[in-house]
């Protein structure tokens, strides 16, 4: 398995915290030095509850440069892409609205999402 693995400037649980409000649900770990609340986390993951899957990463105190990579989901169904992806797009911007591909493929399709920090998600069925 293959595990994004996503830097943050100092928003990582924040971050995280709406990850897995966008997905519906998830168990979230953040560790941080001396577990003390006001050090930037050193360790994150979010396991998504309703789906298979999940993603972790840091804080850094540099400037987080995108790296051209994205990230790629496959969800269940139309509805379920449309649903994340709208959840993802607050604050960021929805670059592609679910697209299906011409016939006879009506229940494929994907849509692609530009986050509020900087992250690309394509999602399709």
């Amino acid at each position: 398995m293959i595990t994004p693995y996503l830097t943050f400037h100092g928003c990582c649980e924040k971050a995280f915290n709406f990850y897995a409000q966008a997905f519906g649900g998830g168990k979230t770990l953040f560790a941080r030095l001396d577990n003390n609340p006001n050090n930037p986390v050193m360790h994150a993951s979010v396991t998504f509850t309703n789906y298979e899957g999940c993603i972790m990463g840091a804080d850094t105190d540099e400037e987080v440069v995108s790296s051209g990579m994205a990230i790629c989901v496959v969800l269940p169904s139309r509805e379920v892409i449309e649903e994340i992806s709208a959840r993802l797009a607050e604050g960021g911007t929805l670059v592609q609205e679910f697209l299906p591909p011409p016939p006879p493929h009506q229940n494929d399709g994907g849509a692609e999402v530009l986050d509020r920090y900087g992250y690309t998600w394509y999602f399709s069925t």
